[in-house]
């Protein structure tokens, strides 16, 4: 990456904004200023996040906010309610609550002297829900927002829940948060209130896991924290990468459904902003945003709007490998989206696992799959936060020996996807709860498997996510599997592969019994979005380079990294999954403050006996400057019976040496439908 240290403008820096809200609470910002806004109002980019400006992610900050100002733009970072140096406490999936106090801020930049009164909003992962959920409210203020891994619908698109089915990621978020809540305001800027600010914060700190877990379906409680499109009148650039299981298929559906000016980017990266991207190729995201609200605040032709409305990345033959540092493959484009030059190619599976364009022989399978498939699954979000790790997922092979597989003769052309496979089946099986996993691979000469794309189901809401329903044992079902979107080049000589099971340990929590299940394969059958290749493509504008501005300074003095162990006790048919994520510790110089963040992953599973699982993460904060130390530790462990799930939670937090908060959550929440 390129770092930028000459811009057109100089700015100023200041960590104490302060805005008032209604209620008497003050939220924190840091403010950005051009040297152009002594001159003349300018716009302003903002990015909202609970995640702390102050430290932990001021050198990411200071990269985007310092190159928007010495681009004439005044930059802020706001630290929502609860969070860094602000007032007040943080709810559990409070999405109102966000949205209003972000509306208040929105005008509070408008009323500044420095201000033209209009906002765009930038950010990924809560600062993207922040950005699209802020323009769902249709502020006059907001012009535009570029928001990245987002989600428009939580429970559609989450670490929570995926297909109806309870996610494990959604344990490991909970106590990430769980422990991001439980961090302190740095007594160097909010004064000797500090300790009452932090114990405010302690008592109000739940694990959202509890909410989650009590509203297992779509009801009014999701229902009402998810955005209407029509209500959004402010032009939206959506951005996400094919490896971010979680959030991806949001660029499409905001594509789809926005009615305001939209464009769409994806990558081939996860979890991570597109100039950061991994695996690569990053982009030049920040001259991206620079253009779009360029275009619409500034009304400058930056040449936007006449470019097509999707750009995606089309991987090709990528590795079967839980890490690699760049997707092979090219960039395309869609003038639309949806496309009417994609079609739908249905492939029909057959008794003998055969993938084919033809119908083959009908047939019924039976088969019951191993508690622990899907070892190879990797992260639902690979994050790649603190350098190169196994987050990806690997070789299939393991798990598609596990599953019911349909494969195609190698194929003799290139077939290329863009958008969302859907698996139609014809299945029954023996219990009344239980879920399907489908996962579409690429099978390469050699046999390596890569996993293109994937979708779980809960087969208990075949009515509808609103109802769980018991299934019958033995009555045939037809449900569509809409798996993830995914764009993806399965090249000559290479294989489609189609594999279905009844389990996906650790990414899904286990149906209550082992589940045998009878495929029928007459009216079962995969469809494929295939794309025909666009004479365009070859044309596209380059995307500029990857720089940044210089980051807010950190010294390493302890390494970071993040690593996932698999260890299977043979005498007990035990299979543990472990993962260890360090930050570091590292020194803030410009604060002097040295911070440091570790976690552990613990997932287990005994073979043949599903009501075994459990899942226990621990989270711990440390922050110290001269004789201030302070230390959380949070930890969530969560098991099951036939009925209900049992989830025990601690938080503990210590100043110095001597603990100053505890408290224990035990609850006992019924299973519904999972």
């Amino acid at each position: 990456m390129r770092t930028i240290r000459k811009f057109p403008h100089t700015y100023t820096e200041t960590e104490d904004c302060w805005i008032a809200l209604p209620d008497g609470c003050r939220l924190a910002a840091k403010l950005w200023l051009p040297d152009i806004a002594s001159r003349r109002r300018v716009p302003t980019i903002i990015e909202v996040l609970p995640y702390r400006k102050r430290d932990v992610y001021a050198p990411r900050d200071a990269m985007h906010h310092r190159y928007f100002a010495g681009h004439g733009y005044a930059a802020m970072r706001v630290d929502i309610r609860g969070s860094g140096d602000s007032d007040g406490h943080q709810g559990v999936f409070a999405m109102r609550q966000e949205q209003d106090d972000t509306l208040e801020v929105l005008k509070w930049i408008a009323a500044q002297p420095w201000s033209d009164g209009q906002v765009g909003m930038f950010g990924i992962s809560w600062g993207g829900f922040q950005a699209i959920q802020t323009a769902y409210r249709a502020p006059a203020e907001l012009k535009a927002v570029v928001p990245c891994s987002f989600a428009p619908d939580r429970y559609v698109y989450s670490q929570v829940f995926r297909g109806g089915c309870v996610l494990l990621r959604s344990i490991r978020w909970s106590t990430q948060m769980f422990g991001y809540k439980s961090r302190p305001p740095d007594p160097a800027l909010v004064g000797e209130r500090w300790r009452r600010m932090w114990l405010e914060r302690l008592e109000h700190d739940v694990p959202q896991i509890i909410s989650a877990l009590q509203h297992q379906s779509y009801g009014e409680y999701w229902r009402s924290r998810a955005i209407d499109f029509d209500c959004i009148k402010c032009p939206v650039y959506a951005v996400s990468g094919w490896a971010d299981g979680a959030y991806v298929g949001a660029v499409g559906e905001t594509l789809a459904k926005l009615k305001a000016p939209r464009k769409g980017l994806i990558g081939a990266w996860g979890h991570r902003f597109p100039h950061l991207g991994v695996p690569g190729p990053a982009v030049g995201f920040l001259q991206e945003a620079l253009r779009w609200f360029d275009h619409w605040m500034r009304g400058s032709d930056t040449g936007i709007m006449k470019e097509p409305m999707l750009k995606a990345w089309m991987a090709q033959a990528a590795p079967a490998k839980n890490y690699y540092p760049e997707s092979p493959g090219r960039w395309i484009a869609e003038p639309t989206w949806p496309s009417s030059r994609i079609k739908r190619k249905r492939y029909h599976l057959s008794e003998e696992g055969r993938l084919s364009e033809r119908p083959g022989k009908a047939g019924k399978i039976v088969w019951k799959s191993p508690q622990t498939l899907g070892l190879e699954c990797g992260e639902l979000m690979p994050w790649f936060q603190h350098g190169p790790s196994p987050e990806m997922p690997g070789d299939q092979r393991a798990d598609d020996g596990k599953s019911i597989c349909f494969d195609s003769r190698p194929l003799s052309r290139t077939v290329e996807i863009l958008g969302a496979p859907v698996a139609t089946l014809d299945i029954a099986v023996d219990r009344p709860v239980a879920f399907i996993c489908v996962r579409l691979c690429d099978v390469a000469p050699d046999g390596a498997s890569t996993r293109v794309t994937h979708g779980v189901f809960n087969l208990t809401h075949v009515n509808g996510a609103e109802r769980p329903v018991r299934l019958v044992p033995g009555k045939r079902y037809t449900v569509r599997v809409s798996l993830t979107d995914a764009g993806y080049s399965f090249v000559k000589g290479h294989r489609i592969r189609i594999a279905v099971s009844t389990t996906y340990w650790p990414l899904v929590w286990p149906s209550p019994e082992p589940v045998t299940l009878t495929l029928r394969t007459a009216r079962s059958a995969l469809e494929l979005p295939v794309r025909p290749p666009r004479r365009g493509d070859g044309a596209l504008p380059e995307f500029g380079p990857v720089e940044a501005a210089e980051p807010f300074r950190r010294t390493a003095l302890t390494p970071g990294g993040r690593n996932r162990v698999i260890r299977s006790d043979l005498g007990k048919e035990e299979t543990l999954v472990e993962i260890h994520d360090s930050s570091g510790r590292g020194r803030y110089e410009e604060i002097g403050l040295e911070a440091e963040a570790r976690s552990v992953e613990r997932y287990r599973v005994i073979e043949n006996d599903p009501l075994s699982a459990t899942a226990e993460v621990t989270w711990t904060w440390m922050f110290e400057r001269g004789d201030w130390r302070i230390r959380t530790e949070t930890r969530t462990h969560v098991a099951c019976t036939r009925e209900d799930f049992i989830v025990h939670a601690t938080l503990e937090a210590y100043e110095g040496d001597g603990k100053v908060f505890e408290r224990e959550f035990v609850e006992t929440i019924p299973r519904d439908g999972n």
